[in-house]
């Protein structure tokens, strides 16, 4: 979906229009990456390369997104005209969607002469940012789901509707098996889900007739919500009907209670009366953390649906990303503010199996480069792959992260180590700045 040019931050124009009024137009090199991993996380997930394609690809100002600007009062004709122009001439760097990654490491890269590339800032942050949280909260659940099936339930809750159809689309990347979203599953081909409301059961005289009443309408996909009253007595009743029907049950869905030890009396009933293949599906506030100790508790469980506090990530409901200057003008630069370090100049990461070594640009180390050329102006320079291609990539590479580092509840350090060349440059800058600072002094 096209991202409008006026998505940013105003500052982001007012410095452009500053850039230019002082001549500067060198290259420039920004870098997105986090410094530190959020509190309750091993790893984070890189997703949205198609959003950021889309920035870029739609970076043009319209004669509407003009007379706005104008209306403002702060920009010149000369400024505005430019604008109308405007065209992305520069290059983008990105590791894959579904790669893990981890602090101090970069993501994505902007080369581009420095009014373009600081005028993408706000833009990419914003859709690398909910594609990324999505994902990591996403393979998390994934994780402790011990090869359950599991769905997303939170549109309703999640903020807003792109964030719906971002957190829809990622979570399938991470390893969800579908979504009750239904545009996400026409936009992105993901499988859609779903049956009934508390409220269809409730409409009807009796639960035998709301099940009766649901199994007419769809006799091939008899799934149905036994918790509206009782539960027990809810699953007989869907028994009585489905046998009455003819219909073979293939599921029941517990949304409520005591569901380690209801699922474990359903599964009772249900095998008892020859629907051994009918499933046990949970949803209700669920998230890694409850699901973790609901299986560990034995619950007889055969897929989740989960909603608000996965669609929120409400234990860390963001990622502190910043896209920092690492170069101008062919210098390598930093920010050196208390608590904020970074690395000067262009990198590259390189994973292996013993962990990640992030180098200077053009450093040939052991492992895997993960940082490739993937967009020169408005051009791609390689293609998103299917997103089914995408989850599987992703699933693979959560499969070779250390146990350790896939523990919700342990907080553990995957390896990173910075390389000899890029530790003497950081030190080679910071002693540049420091003796700039003395004699300012």
């Amino acid at each position: 979906m096209a991202v409008p040019p006026l998505l940013t931050d105003l500052y982001q124009l007012t410095m452009m229009k500053a850039y230019l009024d002082n001549g500067k137009t060198e290259e420039a090199a920004f870098e997105l990456f986090v410094r530190e991993l959020p509190e309750n996380r091993n790893y984070l997930i890189f997703c949205g390369l198609e959003e950021v394609f889309q920035v870029i690809e739609n970076l043009r100002f319209s004669e509407s997104d003009i007379d706005y600007l104008y209306s403002l009062k702060l920009f010149p004709d000369r400024f505005l005209d430019f604008l109308k122009e405007f065209r992305f001439t520069g290059k983008v760097y990105s590791i894959r969607d579904g790669t893990p990654f981890f602090a101090q490491e970069p993501v994505l890269r902007v080369e581009a002469p420095i009014y373009q590339a600081q005028l993408l800032e706000t833009a990419l942050m914003n859709q690398v940012h909910i594609s990324s949280l999505a994902a990591t909260k996403a393979a998390r659940i994934y994780t402790v789901a011990r090869g359950r099936a599991i769905a997303d339930f939170s549109l309703r809750r999640t903020h807003g509707s792109d964030a719906g159809l971002k957190v829809a689309k990622y979570s399938y990347v991470a390893g969800f098996n579908g979504t009750s979203n239904v545009l996400a599953g026409k936009l992105y081909g993901i499988p859609v889900i779903g049956t009934v409301a508390h409220s269809f059961i409730m409409s009807f005289e009796s639960e035998g007739e709301a099940f009766r009443a649901y199994l007419r309408s769809y006799p091939d996909k008899a799934i149905l919500l036994v918790d509206t009253y009782d539960t027990v007595e809810g699953v007989k009743r869907a028994i009585e009907a489905a046998k009455e029907m003819g219909v073979e049950l293939k599921g029941v869905r517990l949304d409520s209670g005591n569901v380690v030890e209801l699922s474990k009396l359903v599964r009772e009933i249900l095998n008892e009366a020859g629907f051994e293949r009918a499933k046990i599906i949970v949803s209700g506030g669920l998230d890694e953390y409850r699901i973790d100790e609901i299986l560990k508790a034995g619950a007889e469980v055969d897929a989740f649906g989960v909603g608000t506090k996965f669609g929120v990530s409400s234990d860390s409901p963001y990622i502190d990303f910043v896209y920092k200057l690492v170069e101008v003008g062919g210098k390598p630069v930093m920010k050196t503010s208390p608590g904020k370090k970074m690395y000067p100049g262009k990198k590259q990461v390189f994973r292996k199996k013993e962990g990640d070594v992030v180098g200077v640009w053009g450093e040939e180390l052991p492992g895997r480069p993960l940082l490739e050329l993937v967009m020169e102006g408005t051009e791609r320079r390689t293609e998103v792959p299917p997103l089914k291609e995408i989850r599987d990539y992703c699933i693979s590479q959560l499969e070779n992260l250390p146990e350790e580092v896939r523990d919700i509840r342990r907080k553990a350090k995957y390896p990173v180590a910075f390389s000899r060349k890029l530790e003497e440059l950081y030190r080679k800058i910071l002693r540049k700045i420091e003796e700039e600072e003395g004699e300012l002094s």
